[in-house]
């Protein structure tokens, strides 16, 4: 490893970090880890797209859920439901799954939340109860 000292200020990284989303879904950690390593194994074939459809419920009766989705053109597709509690709308986002499972796999608590606004927006991952980390994800392009 090499490293060099540069002269000038650090960039003020806290500008990247969405300030407020539309919606903030609770989930477990190792269901929502679980359903990415199943969604990598068809998305790595491709460009490591998974798909997130949060699914805000339509009145207080029923469940939310997040769909997480992933598909290759040789290995088929992959869709896995978890249950989640969806404070806001729904949102369909994509993420690069490989980056999202390295996030997962770092967090000790049982639930994270995952904070959007669009899905050209960056999300938060952040773990519940523990106000110390913070990690920003890129989405990818739905096309």
């Amino acid at each position: 490893m090499v490293s060099q000292l540069i002269d000038g200020a650090f960039p003020d990284y806290e500008q990247i970090i969405p300030r407020s989303h539309k919606s903030r879904t609770l989930v477990s950690t190792a269901a929502l880890l679980k359903a990415c390593k199943q969604a990598e194994i068809f998305a790595r074939e491709g460009t490591n797209v998974a798909r997130l459809d949060i699914k805000a419920p339509a009145s207080d009766m029923e469940p939310s859920e997040v769909e997480i989705s992933a598909q290759s053109e040789e290995t088929g597709s992959n869709e896995t439901i978890v249950e989640a509690t969806v404070d806001g709308i729904g949102l369909l986002i994509a993420f690069n799954v490989k980056f999202l499972r390295e996030v997962l796999e770092i967090i000790k608590t049982p639930n994270v939340a995952i904070e959007t606004s669009a899905p050209n927006a960056p999300g938060v991952i952040r773990p519940v109860g523990d106000d110390d980390f913070t990690h920003v994800i890129m989405p990818m392009h739905l096309g």
